[in-house]
């Protein structure tokens, strides 16, 4: 399954109800779970992003809605990498 990495910035409301945090991502977690996908790790982080987590789901298309359904929560903008695991790249590197 792919995987996804996402680059969050939490919203001034969302900064300002830190004490929902964990019933937020456990909301997130839900969205993604409820999608086919898994959260495989989340991490709070200082600096340019606030958070950064990292999801294996079917598609890029579900990526898509699962972002949307977060998003309408109001707490998060985000910007998504594709992953590639090394095995990965060394099987594209040598064209098989």
């Amino acid at each position: 399954m792919p995987l996804f990495i996402i680059l969050g910035k939490l919203s001034d409301t969302a900064i300002a109800k830190m004490r929902e945090a964990k019933e937020r991502d456990e909301k997130a977690e839900h969205i993604i779970q409820s999608a086919g996908g898994k959260l495989i790790s989340q991490y709070y982080t200082f600096g340019r992003y606030d958070f950064v987590a990292i999801v294996e789901l079917p598609s890029p298309e579900i990526l898509a809605k699962v972002i949307i359904e977060i998003a309408k929560c109001g707490a998060v903008s985000t910007e998504t990498m594709t992953a590639l695991l090394p095995g990965q790249m060394y099987e594209m590197a040598r064209g098989t």
